[in-house]
């Protein structure tokens, strides 16, 4: 009877041996060996896919578009193998939190790897990769000449006022670019939601909104929003006014998306000229000055750089000024103008791809996309996945936080691009305008496009009302319309980089919100006496020793307790107030103006029935002429009577 008892005991002990070892979860020492080898296989991949993209953007052909799909293959099949394999180690429950934290950023990096199919992993690469080259080489044709978007199209919604022919480019774009994505953006989506759901994620858009660390995205934003919508709005009377004295604007309430200086209606600082309050002041735009000293694109890299160094920060090494391109090439090579910063991830070679022009516009994207590249280089001892913002709008901020300096009239008259500094109640709101036409105009436009991309994935929009829902979210949020008509068959958000690219658009209005947080701690450090529009962190050690510390995390801990630590201790979340007291001034001053306060009636141009979006011109002529028909039927009517 022992020894049946004793032989069954052994039995179970052995049994259970065999199924712990086969069973029980990775040990932390096992994903510790994994995640080495892992990293170090990842990074050998992405400097392979860095070099065949940047081959394939500054020199458009057939050969370096096929051997950049090579390397997105090898990479996503590579993804795939080692998503399956991460899937094995219960990561929540590390005990090492940054080793728990190391596995967060690779299940973020390689979370939409869930395509089982080959040949649909494929497809999916295919489609995003013609996208991307159907927008990156779109032409328009007009009077016998062919016009690129960089930099013609680009210079003509910045300097021509001709409502007519700007209305034309505005239609010519979008029929050359976003109309010919329209049929292969619903496979895009649903190759993409299929590519998460192995993760249990809903959609592609909750996978590309789980970078921030929150389930609450949505709803912050428009929280957030909420507190800058009444500036806004005021913002959007004052120019509807001023507009409307100079094209003979009816007072519908809304503005037609055309004549915003931008081809996008994104931001509107174009048209600062043409609006300003007080024309006797000095002209904010040096572009001229920039070019009677007879600067050359190098030059702005130049300016860009010396400011940065003047924190404190590192100079840019010799390989950034040998490997980078900074004009358009003119030995006939395509390229993608799209200005973007570049890491290579073997912690020396940083690059900046841009078509740059000699003018004050320019000088501010050079000055955003080297906060990028400074960036890049003060996180470049960190693990792979730590290399990048602690979330993605950290590193849009960073760049666009040094331009809230490089903007103001002080710092432009330091360097020499302003002869006379004047200071005063009116030279203050014009330069408080010019600001709020840059970034007050933004925070809507950036919403409403990825608004409109998470209702995509989601299913919320249907291919049949892309364009339809497009309209709705930039007339909800922005109080625009189209110049002309939009029918089903148009597909106005391919026309914006960012859609053709599958480049998430939130992490632009959180950027938006942070600069000024980042801009009001950094004016602080710098000891900064004053209104805080008017703050230049120009030459601060102690601002560049901050931003440094700051940059040299990466994402290695939570963008929550960066934040907490980086204000020293007053937030750590995101909060508009910093933007708010910026603006102050100009709001108050817009307050005392005239303003018609005429409520947007979007309902009166989204036609449902028949899924058309009337145009601004159009809609306004068929309503007069109902409203005239309709009076005419009465006057028939009351002459019978009598």
């Amino acid at each position: 009877m022992n020894c049946t008892i004793m032989f069954y005991v052994v039995l179970l002990s052995l049994i259970s041996r065999v199924l712990t070892e086969k069973y029980a979860p990775y040990t932390e020492e096992q994903a510790t060996k994994f995640y080495d080898e892992y990293t170090e296989q990842s990074k050998l991949i992405v400097q392979s896919i860095m070099l065949s993209r940047w081959r394939l953007y500054t020199n458009l052909t057939l050969i370096n578009k096929k051997n950049y799909e090579k390397s997105i293959m090898l990479s996503a099949n590579f993804s795939q193998e080692k998503l399956r394999e991460l899937k094995k180690f219960d990561w929540r429950s590390f005990k090492d939190s940054n080793l728990k934290r190391a596995f967060l950023r690779a299940v973020i990096v390689i979370g939409d790897s869930g395509i089982s199919d080959s040949q649909r992993v494929h497809k999916w690469k295919q489609i995003k990769s013609d996208m991307n080259t159907m927008y990156t080489t779109s032409k328009i044709i007009y009077k016998n000449k062919t016009l690129s978007l960089e930099p013609n199209l680009t210079s003509v919604f910045q300097s021509n006022r001709n409502y007519t022919f700007l209305r034309t480019m505005w239609k010519l774009w979008r029929d050359s670019s976003g109309k010919k994505l329209a049929k292969l953006y619903p496979e895009y989506i649903n190759l993409s939601n299929e590519a998460v759901k192995d993760y249990d994620f809903k959609d592609y858009g909750e996978y590309s909104r789980s970078s921030f660390e929150t389930n609450n995205l949505p709803d912050d934003l428009d929280e957030i929003y909420s507190q800058l919508e009444g500036l806004y709005k005021l913002l959007h009377r004052y120019v509807r006014k001023k507009l409307g004295e100079i094209y003979k604007l009816k007072n519908t309430g809304l503005l037609p998306a055309h004549i915003l200086g931008d081809l996008w209606a994104q931001q509107w600082h174009n048209i600062f000229e043409d609006i300003k309050p007080y024309k006797n002041k000095t002209l904010l735009d040096v572009t001229s000055k920039m070019r009677e000293k007879n600067m050359a694109p190098r030059d702005l890299f130049l300016i860009a750089e010396e400011f940065y160094t003047s924190l404190g920060l590192d100079p840019l090494p010799e390989t950034f000024w040998n490997n980078s391109l900074f004009e358009k090439p003119n030995d006939g090579r395509e390229v993608n103008c799209h200005a973007s910063a570049w890491d290579f991830y073997d912690g020396k070679d940083f690059r900046i791809k841009m078509c740059t022009t000699v003018s004050m516009n320019d000088m501010f994207v050079v000055h955003h996309e080297m906060g990028h590249i400074q960036y890049y280089m003060n996180y470049k001892h960190q693990p792979f996945h730590f290399k990048e913002g602690a979330n993605p709008g950290f590193h849009e901020a960073l760049g666009d936080l040094m331009t809230l300096s490089v903007m103001t009239p002080g710092h432009l008259y330091k360097i020499k691009l302003i002869d006379e500094l004047v200071e005063d109640e009116e030279q203050d709101i014009n330069f408080l305008l010019f600001m709020a036409l840059r970034n007050i105009a933004f925070a809507p436009f950036s919403l409403a496009v990825e608004k409109w991309r998470w209702s995509v994935f989601s299913g919320n929009t249907t291919p049949d009302n892309y364009n339809l829902d497009w309209w709705k979210f930039r007339c909800k949020y922005q109080g625009l319309v189209p110049p002309v008509d939009r029918f089903q068959d148009d597909f106005d958000p391919g026309s914006k980089y960012h859609i053709a690219a599958g480049v998430p658009y939130d992490r632009y209005f959180v950027s938006l919100i942070l600069k000024f947080q980042f801009h009001e701690t950094l004016c602080k450090a710098s000891n900064h006496k004053g209104p805080l529009f008017k703050c230049d962190i120009y030459q601060s050690k102690e601002a560049g020793k901050k931003l440094k510390h700051m940059m040299e995390k990466g994402s290695s801990e939570s963008w929550n307790k960066v934040l907490y630590e980086f204000t020293d201790g007053k937030t750590d979340k995101l909060d508009p107030s910093a933007m708010l007291e910026y603006f102050k001034p100009l709001h108050e001053w817009l307050l005392k103006q005239d303003l018609s306060e005429n409520e947007w009636n979007c309902n009166d141009y989204l036609d449902l029935k028949n899924n058309i979006v009337h145009g601004y011109d159009t809609n306004f002529a068929s309503r007069q002429t109902s409203k005239l028909i309709e009076m005419l039927a009465f006057l028939i009517v009351l002459f019978n009577i009598f």
